[in-house]
């Protein structure tokens, strides 16, 4: 009989392993690295991936986890997963759910929400995977531009909702301003709006926020809010590729939007999230590393007199000066990819962050734009 591993299994047996990739030297992990990822070119500023990871750890448990390809282990993993993260977000597992990247999780929101119509009334510009499906729905879509330093328009979003909104969609830090809102201002929002309208807080690049007064909206879902926070593995944990994503809501909310999931995350997918977990110091390193490409990034952005928006992600949306298409197309041709049209910033990038000498690259190059 096949034994499923559990956790405490993949934590032994992998430490051996773990420790053995201390004698290695980084030439011979590198080799392991595919080659599409070593040799890529252009070099990659448009997706906001952390260019550090997949950390080690979740690298050899991925590699472990073939062992379970076999099986339909996913089933016992995801339910660990869910505990892993409860006890971090210091919730029950009932108010956890978990998706193929915290994408899926805005999709089925917007489908049990808003299949039968009703609005959405969102900030703009931010992330737009819930709005777009919404709108896919049927369902009508207000979005509030952002005021002119880059915070959401809290009083614009509050006159925009009506008897007709059901979801009132928020991304702090948010995407592609990378401003994060503090507590004093959101959470008195979140209060006077949940009551009428679900309240989506996008919570993707919370693990990047230096902000002392930025505060995750978990707090209010533990009071019995109707809020609903989610969170991916794409970002500071790198596995962009790899599909992780989750939401802390009431046991009700939750109740109603599982079912609408497609189906679990794959093993390899439940494993790595696990492992990255308790990779504090991947974490960590992830975070000075971003810290040191946007103080690059800012200070050529000073030295040229450029306007941009202080960024607790990362990624930086600053001013180019011309259409983003024609500088998109400069950048490209020297090597560099950068982000997509955000409109109705027509002349804005949004920058992600990569490593150092990729970032000196950028700032050498874009003195002469």
């Amino acid at each position: 009989m096949t034994k499923v591993l559990t956790r405490r299994d993949w934590l032994r047996r992998s430490g051996l392993m773990l420790g053995g990739t201390a004698l290695v030297g980084p030439g011979v992990m590198a080799s392991s690295t595919p080659t599409a990822r070593k040799n890529r070119a252009p070099i990659r500023m448009m997706y906001n991936e952390n260019p550090y990871g997949p950390s080690r750890t979740a690298r050899m448990t991925m590699t472990r986890a073939f062992e379970e390809g076999s099986l339909y282990a996913h089933f016992e993993a995801s339910i660990e997963l869910k505990e892993m993260l409860a006890k971090k977000e210091g919730v029950s597992p009932e108010q956890i759910i978990i998706g193929s990247g915290s994408r899926e999780i805005l999709n089925v929101t917007a489908l049990h929400y808003l299949s039968d119509g009703g609005e959405v009334v969102a900030n703009y510009p931010g992330y737009e995977q819930l709005n777009r499906y919404a709108e896919n729905l049927g369902a009508k879509v207000h979005r509030i531009r952002v005021l002119d330093d880059m915070s959401p328009d809290f009083i614009g979003l509050e006159k925009a909702v009506n008897q007709n909104t059901k979801v009132i969609n928020i991304c702090n830090p948010n995407n592609p301003t990378g401003v994060a809102t503090g507590a004093p201002v959101l959470e008195p929002f979140c209060r006077k709006m949940e009551p009428q309208s679900l309240v989506f807080v996008d919570e993707a690049y919370n693990d990047y926020v230096m902000d002392k007064d930025y505060r995750s909206m978990v707090y209010l879902v533990k009071e019995g809010l109707n809020v609903i926070v989610t969170r991916t593995f794409s970002k500071i944990h790198a596995l962009a590729g790899i599909r992780v994503g989750y939401g802390v809501a009431n046991p009700e909310i939750v109740s109603k939007l599982e079912p609408l999931i497609t189906g679990t995350v794959n093993i390899l997918g439940l494993r790595a999230a696990m492992a990255s977990l308790e990779d504090d110091s991947f974490q960590e390193l992830s975070r000075e590393k971003n810290l040191e490409a946007k103080q690059t990034v800012y200070e050529v952005l000073e030295q040229t007199g450029r306007k941009y928006a202080y960024s607790e992600g990362n990624f930086i949306f600053f001013h180019t000066g011309k259409p983003i298409k024609e500088f998109q197309a400069i950048m490209e041709e020297k090597g560099i990819r950068v982000g997509r049209p955000f409109p109705p910033f027509e002349d804005w990038c949004r920058l992600s962050m990569a490593k150092p000498n990729e970032m000196r690259k950028f700032a050498n190059d874009f003195k002469d734009v």
